[in-house]
């Protein structure tokens, strides 16, 4: 109940405080538009196209820029919100009937009076609808948040998706829902205020003043603590430990999450979920994260770009050296398992057709179906490179989210999947990964990522990690991760009983 409070009242925040700058700044391009007719065609014209913009898309472009979190957040929902509220704006003064005007003018009112005192009150009712057009909208569109750590609601849509976990998705479904018929009801609310208002040139009332004005002194206080919440990740005892977008990931930082706080005097703020390898890497060179998950393959040929594979170890020095030269990040030990990729099939069509390594995939390829998520149909050590060495050609790919690769299997939508050797839905769907007998993939050791920066001031943490370096087997990660998959367990919860079950933690955590 406390989880579902704060990301509703986040989720009110970015919602709130976007929806006041887009007013801000609709209304008067909208009066600009109406006085100077010349600007309209372009500024409308550029508004419309606006809006076929994907949400994602215009956020991955302002994250490098940006960075993580609320800024970048704030930026994507005004811009959206924008346009409704100027499109009704421009509409509501444009349609006002002209006696009006005239009779304005023949009471000698200048420009700016006539706006005030006539304009802008008749051209309400269609300002507002498009308010409640944009703040429906805003309300959907602010789930995006929970991509880039940013909170909100969204958080729960995400994790449940990454989970199979309905309960969670209805967690996050609901209450935005209610949200946008408790803002929609509000804003009616005024509407019907201000009309009687009108009708009976009534004040305010005081109670309604007060209201307003608790409510605006709230997203000013709120947005003050969530700023602090941005920044604080460079305070002396706060460490920020964040993942990406899959189950492993989420306990692997959970494990390291929950050893720091049992074993340290730090405090950890979890931003979990944040999407592919770049997002991660880019938030951790700017100070936005401390600390996360990653494994040696992905940073050989994804981050540094090197092709020339050697043995594990050659790979393994040569990585921690580049990051420590390049980056000023530093590589701890690794965690014990590998987690290489591969294509998975289903098990008894891997026997009808007598299909065990890649190689004999390639044979059939022509007439099957792959689903892969983006980060694997580009990455040179996924597709691009197993195309080139191993020579598929399948008959259609599907670009989907990891997540729902293994419900397009299930409901045979797709014959193929990528997957990861240590994924414990393998197992869930009875699922065979394929060998990949031209030896294609470079290891795969997991290990934690710390910016040295943060190593050097708290040198603890590596006493507290200390314990999982070569610690967890293979079988290990495929167990914790069907936990999570197979059973519907939480991460956390799987992470804290394999922590207390291996002696690690001896205690609950406060």
């Amino acid at each position: 109940m406390e989880a579902l409070q704060e990301k509703t009242m986040e989720h009110i925040y970015l919602t709130s405080l976007s929806l006041i700058f887009a007013t801000v700044i609709a209304i008067p391009l909208g009066i600009g538009i109406v006085r100077f007719s010349f600007l309209r065609t372009f500024i409308l014209k550029a508004g419309s196209i606006s809006q076929t913009i994907p949400s994602l898309a215009m956020l991955a472009f302002l994250v490098p820029f940006l960075g993580l979190g609320t800024l970048p957040t704030l930026v994507v929902l005004t811009f959206y919100a924008i346009y409704p509220i100027l499109r009704s704006t421009t509409t509501g003064l444009e349609n006002i009937p002209i006696e009006y005007i005239e009779a304005s003018k023949g009471l000698g009112f200048s420009s700016l009076q006539r706006l005030w005192h006539v304009e802008l009150p008749l051209a309400f009712p269609m300002i507002i609808s498009g308010l409640r057009v944009a703040t429906a909208m805003t309300i959907g569109i602010a789930t995006i948040a929970a991509f880039i750590g940013a909170g909100g609601l969204g958080d729960f849509i995400m994790q449940g998706l990454s989970l199979n976990d309905s309960s969670l998705i209805l967690l996050g479904a609901i209450p935005i829902a209610c949200l946008a018929l408790v803002f929609d009801y509000g804003i009616s609310k005024i509407e019907a205020r201000f009309q009687k208002r009108k009708l009976t040139r009534h004040k305010i009332p005081l109670f309604q003043k007060l209201v307003l004005a608790s409510l605006s002194l709230f997203l000013i206080f709120w947005g003050g603590h969530t700023f602090l919440k941005e920044v604080e990740g460079t305070h002396n005892d706060k460490i920020i430990i964040a993942s990406k977008n899959f189950t492993e990931q989420y306990i692997l930082a959970e494990l390291m999450a929950q050893l720091i706080e049992s074993r340290t005097s730090l405090s950890v703020k979890r931003k979990f979920n944040l999407g592919a390898t770049d997002i991660v890497h880019q938030a951790l060179l700017k100070g936005e994260i401390d600390l996360y998950p990653e494994y040696i393959g992905t940073a050989y040929v994804t981050v540094l770009k090197k092709t020339q594979t050697t043995n594990p170890t050659d790979i393994l020095q040569e990585v921690r050296t580049a990051y420590k030269d390049k980056f000023n990040l530093i590589w701890l030990d690794p965690f014990g398992f590998s987690n290489s990729q591969s294509l998975a099939i289903k098990k008894e069509f891997a026997e009808e057709h007598n299909l065990y390594c890649l190689s004999d995939l390639t044979r059939m390829s022509s007439y099957l179906t792959i689903a892969a998520p983006p980060e694997f149909l580009k990455r040179a050590d996924s597709f691009p490179g197993l195309n080139r060495v191993y020579g598929f050609s399948f008959k259609n790919i599907l670009q989907i989210d990891p997540n729902l690769m293994y419900t397009a299997i299930e409901n045979y939508e797709a014959e193929v999947i990528a997957a990861f050797t240590t994924d414990g839905k393998l197992s869930k769907y009875n699922l065979i990964t394929l060998k990949d007998d031209k030896n294609f993939y470079p290891p795969y050791h997991a290990a934690p990522l710390i910016r040295k920066s943060v190593l050097d001031a708290h040198p603890e943490i590596y006493q507290a990690l200390s314990p999982l370096f070569g610690f967890i087997s293979t079988k290990d990660i495929q167990k914790l991760n069907y936990e999570v998959d197979g059973k519907g367990l939480s991460p956390q919860d799987v992470a804290y009983h394999f922590l207390v079950e291996s002696g690690l933690i001896d205690e609950p955590l406060p």
